[in-house]
């Protein structure tokens, strides 16, 4: 005895694993959410998801098979995206909270991808009368498949990975010199960090790039710390072993070098006057928003800064042929990270002076990053540096150039906050 012809196995098997995926979608938005994040910041994106789900749920057996298989596909690919997220965490740390239904959500992303691409063979040639026909269809969807690939199922997926990337360990401090210390944003999440004491009465903030967290600055750290400077390393939002979701684009991120700062004014062995900031990649980025507002920041070394929203993308390249892929991947991120970027960062830059800035600007495995750093050397107003590093990696300048590094760095924070800083 067969299903009905509404509840046939494929309907069945789409069903049910959509309904996995929407059961994970709830858990992490509202059951086991991030550490300090409200119930409302993933509304948005839930709501859309459960949407969409219940909507493709109930429509799926009236569908034509090529519409059902790229529904089926579509779903899928962005339930494995999702769900890998979390088999890789149980990987590297352990299982826990939504680690369970992220598994689930693995499963049920293959059984969709698996359904997607069954479908096409399974009901071949229906509704074509001719050959002729039957091929036309094939390659007008092989050509719309193709415009969907690039322009919504490639920017969804690596939204997914922008607001949604797995915490790792963070282990031991670097040695002895560092003691762990805690802090508040200033919108109030509870932030981790290393502190290593100021010999010289002056003091760097370093913030990590997008997808890292505060071991991936250690050697800046020590870099600073060796040459007597208080440094501060933390996770920001979302990473490590502070509360909040992750943001790789540093959006909300300001919030968290507020705090860093607000902590490292009460320090008795840091002078006020004398705190400065290096950020990489996408701590760069966040570090010109935060010094063209508060004037606490009394120095910026913005080694690697790129791009933190479509405006940026645009200011860069206009609306050419990629601006779609952009264009859905900052949104989607949007929705889904339930933040906002900032301002511009063409416009911000300018509004740094007149705190010194340094601009370190490498091609490597991203090439991109010297066209922007070009954009903001032009806005920046004096004091400003562009330190230009075409064969050096992305933020690897202290490991492929060290001796320069350091020089061009200490020697920057040097002149910023000893010798220009107050006694």
């Amino acid at each position: 005895m067969g299903f009905p012809q509404k509840w046939g196995w494929e309907t069945t098997a789409f069903r049910g694993a959509t309904a996995l995926a929407l059961l994970h979608a709830i858990d992490d938005a509202f059951l086991n959410r991030q550490p300090g994040v409200g119930w409302d910041q993933h509304a948005l994106a839930a709501a859309i998801s459960l949407a969409a789900g219940l909507a493709a749920i109930a429509v799926f057996p009236r569908l034509r098979p090529g519409f059902r298989a790229a529904i089926s596909l579509l779903f899928g690919v962005l339930a494995i995206v999702n769900g890998a997220l979390h088999v890789k965490h149980i990987s590297v740390d352990g299982v826990a909270a939504s680690d369970y239904t992220g598994v689930l959500a693995t499963a049920a992303g293959i059984v969709l991808v698996s359904l997607g691409l069954a479908i096409p063979f399974l009901h071949r040639g229906e509704r074509a009368a001719t050959r002729g026909r039957r091929w036309a269809y094939r390659v007008v969807a092989l050509v719309a498949g193709l415009a969907v690939v690039y322009a919504v199922v490639l920017p969804l997926t690596a939204a997914i990975v922008v607001a949604h990337r797995y915490r790792e360990p963070i282990g031991q401090p670097p040695n002895a010199a560092y003691e762990a210390v805690s802090f508040q944003s200033s919108d109030g999440l509870e932030l981790a960090g290393w502190f290593r004491p100021s010999r010289n009465r002056a003091a760097v903030v370093i913030v990590h790039g997008g997808g890292g967290d505060r071991t991936g600055a250690v050697r800046h750290a020590e870099l600073l710390g060796n040459h007597g400077y208080g440094v501060l390393v933390y996770d920001s939002r979302g990473r490590g072993e502070s509360e909040g979701t992750p943001n790789a684009f540093g959006w909300g991120w300001a919030n968290d070098v507020a705090g860093a700062l607000a902590f490292l004014r009460t320090r008795t062995d840091v002078d006020p006057e004398r705190i400065g900031g290096l950020g990489l990649s996408t701590g760069a980025d966040v570090l010109f928003e935060v010094a063209a507002k508060d004037r606490d920041l009394k120095a910026v070394v913005a080694d690697g800064a790129t791009a933190e929203s479509f405006a940026d993308y645009r200011e860069l390249n206009g609306i050419d042929e990629a601006a779609p892929y952009w264009w859905t991947m900052y949104t989607a991120a949007r929705v889904l990270s339930g933040a906002s970027p900032g301002e511009p960062l063409g416009e911000v830059v300018a509004r740094i002076s007149p705190t010194p800035l340094l601009l370190i600007s490498t091609g490597g495995s991203l090439a991109v990053e010297r066209d922007f750093n070009r954009i903001y050397a032009e806005a920046a107003r004096e004091p400003v540096e562009l330190w230009d590093l075409p064969d050096v990696d992305h933020t690897a300048a202290i490991r492929e150039r060290p001796r320069e590094y350091e020089r061009r760095v200490v020697g920057f924070f040097d002149q910023a906050l000893l010798e220009g800083g107050r006694s």
